[in-house]
């Protein structure tokens, strides 16, 4: 039925070198998409799409993108019909990539509209028996917590057993979706492909990548291996840096950045200079918790406690990435930049190419230490920047155009 109301409403037309949909019937929109600046395909078949031998098909540039849906059996005009050799990865490091790509906030996001969506499917009976159920687990976390003579209120462990399941649930959903994974390339397409109930398979046109991230925590630091990621898109679950090496070179055609330049021992101040300051805040305040005993002194103080110890992970944490962190152009080839965003360690690699421009900032206090920010800005907007790197070194390896 879908298939035969898509002929009245929608219209594709796929060809080698241009993509037309028209969306509509009385207010029809057409979408023209030159092969050459598609950047992704991406194809899913979710379990209902494959009851109706269906599947969804986006298609992306950098600028936006379009999607529609099609038959199972129709094929893609400029798209290779075989996917050429691949490698496959290992359960083990399907796992760890999806343990390594749930957050708890989006985890959190997740199961609240999921616990949303069973309330208005099953009625409110089924949610009250969830949240009843959430509800009973932190009070054994409280008891448990008790017995060793940990105060804990109980709406922190309900806080913190909700959390949890959260992030339990995105994750084994990211670990169900990343098993059978396995990247080929053929026909200067990249082609990646995995799950067992909902099939993805994404296709990247090789010539207009912008560039391949490299996602670092302190669980990959220590297993020695880290995921790839190229236009959002998960190239790959956690390898070693040899394997990714061999990954740029063989597949996506980026050599690998040489002659890196790393910001000083003397910026380490100013890389964890956040987290010191909350440290500092958080010790003052529990200090004057045992000078003047304010109300609810116990649960004051944990809080506190817990602060520092954030803190103190934050502020190894950063300093670990600030050591681990450089900057690498190899002019007409590559540049690289390896830098921290948020609590991880990014690595970027990119075609010469495909760097737009670089901005480059001193404040009044990296004028007198010599250092300087720089920011490199590829095709489709994406900002990589580095902080207190020494400024000659910047210039050396990208020196500022003359004027003609």
């Amino acid at each position: 039925m879908y298939f035969l109301l898509r002929r009245i409403f929608l219209r594709v037309d796929l060809a080698r070198d241009t993509v037309r949909v028209s969306k509509g019937l009385l207010l029809r929109r057409q979408f023209c998409i030159p092969f050459s600046a598609v950047t992704k395909v991406e194809v899913r078949r979710t379990p209902v799409l494959r009851l109706l031998r269906g599947k969804r098909v986006e298609i992306s540039t950098l600028s936006g993108g379009v999607s529609f849906y099609m038959k199972a059996v129709e094929h893609i005009p400029f798209l290779p019909e075989n996917d050429g050799a691949y490698i496959r990865a290992k359960p083990f490091q399907s796992v760890v990539g999806a343990f390594v790509d749930t957050r708890a906030l989006s985890g959190v996001i997740t199961f609240g509209l999921f616990l949303n969506r069973i309330g208005s499917v099953f009625g409110d009976e089924s949610f009250g028996r969830i949240m009843t159920a959430l509800a009973g687990a932190a009070e054994g976390v409280t008891k448990l917590l008790a017995a060793l003579h940990i105060g804990v209120p109980r709406v922190t462990a309900f806080a913190a057993v909700f959390v949890g399941v959260a992030w339990l649930f995105v994750f084994l959903g990211k670990a169900l979706g990343m098993l059978r994974f396995r990247l080929s390339c053929e026909s200067g397409f990249i082609t990646v492909q995995r799950g067992i109930l909902t099939l993805y398979e994404c296709r990247l046109v090789r010539n207009n990548l912008t560039g391949v991230l490299r996602c670092d925590t302190l669980t990959t630091l220590l297993l020695r291996a880290a995921p790839l990621y190229a236009h959002d898109v998960l190239l790959f679950p956690p390898v070693s840096r040899r394997t990714a090496e061999r990954i740029l070179t063989k597949m996506c055609r980026i050599p690998p950045p040489s002659g890196h330049v790393k910001p000083p021992f003397s910026a380490m101040f100013g890389h964890c200079a956040a987290p010191l300051g909350w440290l500092g805040a958080f010790t003052a305040a529990l200090l004057l918790t045992f000078i003047a005993e304010p109300v609810a002194a116990g649960l004051v103080q944990s809080v506190l406690w817990c602060g520092i110890v954030v803190s103190l992970w934050f502020t190894a944490a950063y300093a670990v990435y600030m050591r681990l962190s450089w900057l690498s152009s190899c002019p007409m080839e590559t540049a690289g930049i390896s830098f921290r965003r948020g609590a991880r360690l990014y690595t970027a690699v990119m075609p010469a190419q495909k760097l737009a421009f670089t901005i480059t900032g001193r404040n009044i206090f990296q004028r007198f230490s010599g250092m300087c920010d720089i920011t490199l800005c590829s095709a489709g907007r994406k900002q990589y920047r580095l902080r207190n790197v020494p400024y000659d070194e910047v210039r050396r390896i990208f020196p500022p155009e003359k004027p003609a």
